[in-house]
């Protein structure tokens, strides 16, 4: 999937805390709610039984005039250099996908595996290759 060839092509948006919102200039927004805490129990690659994870949930809106694809959506949830692993297994959780047109909404619901200590992260929404990534960053709600 081509995402352009540089950053500065991209739609810009500033970094947000978990409890705000990211805003790009074209009007979609995205926001991230309903966080829980929890450990692992069960097993797969990268798992480890006991770790910490992180449940939430993102919104999506289409405030521009054209068609939002999200289909290819990319989340990252990074403590320091260390990525989480996600998690799919006996979670409650769901990508985005489809086409969200002009004023439309879409969710997804993210879990990750918490990689570091202590409740300070970043995450990382690469849209599409129109908008730059949305970046929340702070302690985790």
């Amino acid at each position: 999937m081509d995402r352009g060839d540089t950053a500065e092509e991209r739609v810009p948006a500033d970094r947000a805390a978990f409890d705000s919102v990211v805003r790009y200039a074209d009007g979609v927004t995205v926001e991230t709610t309903d966080f829980s805490i929890g450990t692992v129990d069960g097993e797969g690659s990268g798992v480890v039984a006991g770790a910490p994870y992180v449940v939430f949930t993102v919104s999506i809106r289409n405030g521009s005039l054209t068609d939002l694809d999200l289909s290819a959506v990319v989340p990252t949830l990074q403590q320091g250099a260390v990525a989480g692993a996600p998690l799919y297994e006996g979670m409650d959780v769901a990508d985005f996908s489809g086409v969200v047109a002009p004023g439309g909404t879409a969710t997804a619901r993210y879990a990750f595996q918490l990689p570091g200590e202590g409740s300070e992260a970043a995450l990382y929404l690469d849209l599409d290759g129109v908008h730059a990534p949305a970046v929340f960053s702070g302690l985790l709600p």
